[in-house]
């Protein structure tokens, strides 16, 4: 799968977090636009095609909950996968997330190869539903 073609929105507000995230994504070769906050993500993600969403869950205004269940919930962006990017480290916020439709869940500090294992994943499944082919080899 060619990294360079996926398009990936970070969405944290906070700028640092946005920025370690954005380096180490372009470093493996995709394309990251960012988002300060849960509205700015919902009118990116309207407006513009991406193959991934990596999501943080406490944000002012729209939390990360907000955004992934308004996601989820149009036909349009469901197909989105997102992982969830979050300090919290609770069972329950983990259980809520991937019952909301998240794809996979990062605790921060996240750990870059496991990042990168867990992007990875997310896109290949999300492009073998899209090309509509068994999603585990053998």
């Amino acid at each position: 799968m060619k990294t360079d073609q996926n398009r990936v929105l970070v969405v944290d507000d906070n700028e640092a977090n946005r920025d370690v995230l954005s380096r180490r994504l372009k470093r493996q070769k995709y394309h990251v636009v960012t988002a300060e906050d849960g509205l700015r993500a919902l009118d990116m993600v309207r407006n513009q095609p991406f193959d991934l969403v990596l999501l943080d869950i406490m944000m002012p205004e729209m939390n990360g909950y907000q955004v992934l269940e308004t996601m989820k919930a149009d036909p349009s962006l469901r197909h989105v996968p997102v992982i969830m990017i979050s300090a919290v480290d609770d069972i329950d916020s983990v259980v809520r997330c991937i019952e909301l439709g998240a794809e996979d869940y990062l605790f921060k500090p996240f750990n870059p190869v496991l990042l990168k294992a867990r992007v990875s994943a997310s896109l290949e499944k999300s492009a073998c539903v899209i090309r509509n082919e068994p999603i585990f080899r053998r």
